[in-house]
């Protein structure tokens, strides 16, 4: 009989990341065999019965836009600057956009109907990662990236942001970082904080959803199946 995790178990099963099913056990909202179980490591075989307090299976249209720079995540602008429904037919005027990013940043932009979803992915509780490609000028070794993947203390507290070099050239490099809490302008306080400039800002996912090839200014619809904590 296959054995397998309790956490990547409950993974496949609601479809979720591990991550996600890792605190939904520690934060005891799952049942294993009747009883409450708070070991995302343990095995468990298909014999074994499992559920999840208030975790719902949900079809959601879900839009992916490529958002360009030069316009406000907002649904209006009191400098009448261009907002990100500018680009978007009509009829998602009415979806809620997902996190924000800043006037001068691009990249993938997510829009719901559902508001619960909506606060779902933003919480940092929910611990959705939040991938970016940053083009930063400044002087970057080994120690000073050592020393922005710890406890960040500036006028805000970040915590551990993942950060790694992807390419460097003389004094211009590519930085990827992996955040999970979306704090107001959090990278670019942070490169502020190490002497970097940033030149380019650009998120590339959000959770398990990827901006792949989709053009920039342009936006694709999916459905999907989501379950989340409500």
């Amino acid at each position: 009989m296959q054995k397998i995790t309790f956490s990547k178990k409950l993974s496949i099963q609601f479809k979720i990341s591990r991550n996600q099913a890792e605190n939904l056990i520690k934060n005891k909202k799952v049942t294993l065999n009747g009883n409450i179980e708070t070991r995302p490591f343990i095995s468990v075989t298909d014999k074994d019965i499992f559920d999840i307090e208030k975790l719902k299976s949900n079809k959601l249209n879900i839009i992916l836009f490529h958002k360009p720079r030069g316009c406000i995540t907002s649904k209006k602008d009191e400098k009448d600057r261009k907002i990100v429904y500018d680009f978007l037919p009509r009829k998602y005027h009415q979806y809620h956009y997902i996190g924000r990013l800043d006037y001068n940043s691009e990249g993938l932009l997510l829009f719901t109907k559902e508001t619960s979803y909506k606060r779902y992915m933003e919480l940092p509780k929910s611990n959705i990662k939040r991938s970016y490609l940053v083009n930063v000028m400044g002087a970057i070794n080994q120690n000073k990236l050592k020393s922005m993947n710890k406890k960040i203390y500036g006028k805000e507290i970040y915590k551990k942001p993942n950060v790694k070099l992807v390419h460097s050239n003389l004094n211009k490099h590519v930085l990827r970082f992996n955040l999970t809490e979306g704090k107001n302008r959090e990278i670019r306080n942070i490169c502020a904080l190490f002497n970097l400039k940033v030149e380019k800002l650009k998120r590339i996912s959000y959770g398990r959803f990827l901006l792949k090839s989709i053009t920039y200014g342009d936006y694709k619809e999916m459905e999907v199946n989501e379950s989340y904590q409500r």
